[in-house]
């Protein structure tokens, strides 16, 4: 909850962002997605770096940023290296950082039925990240997990997911 307060008004800013763009046609799924990449790989490779005692079992079989490499070369789009992730965040921050990430496969769904109710098969068939983990429950059972984090790790993790949400707004700012 405090993670949700702390970080609605980047959410709302970065929701505006995209939706001036209409997923069902192929420039804006690739703009979108170009965002998406730039952002999402080098977050997922701080991940990837980050202490194991602050990530869920699980976080291998979270990892999006494949799908997300294979959706821009099926529509033809080059996938450039996002921004490097130095940072002064510590291994506390991750938690925040996966609420972001996690929490966009929540509004991935809503962008999904765009990305599927296009006329464009190239389009429809390029869906591999909005629909990764389909059926596996990824949300709540990161919410069950977040709620065993300490509370000494709050700050932190709120930390971790502004940090988070600065990095997808540079990302948007980049493409747009």
């Amino acid at each position: 909850m405090r993670l949700r307060e702390a970080t609605d008004a980047a959410h709302r800013r970065l929701d505006a962002g995209f939706a001036a763009h209409d997923l069902s046609r192929k420039e804006d799924y690739a703009v979108f997605l170009s965002a998406m990449h730039r952002a999402f790989v080098p977050l997922e490779a701080w991940l990837d770096g980050a202490d194991p005692g602050f990530l869920p079992p699980d976080w291998s079989a979270r990892r999006r940023a494949d799908a997300l490499r294979a959706d821009l070369e099926g529509l033809g789009v080059g996938s450039e290296r996002g921004a490097e992730t130095a940072s002064t965040l510590s291994g506390a921050g991750a938690p925040g950082l996966l609420y972001v990430l996690e929490g966009s496969r929540l509004g991935g769904q809503v962008l999904l039925r765009q990305v599927l109710a296009s006329p464009d098969p190239v389009v429809r068939a390029n869906a591999r990240f909005l629909r990764h983990g389909e059926g596996m429950r990824l949300w709540p059972s990161f919410v069950a997990w977040l709620g065993t984090r300490p509370a000494s790790e709050h700050d932190a993790a709120i930390q971790g997911a502004l940090w988070a949400f600065a990095r997808f707004e540079a990302a948007q700012r980049a493409v747009d």
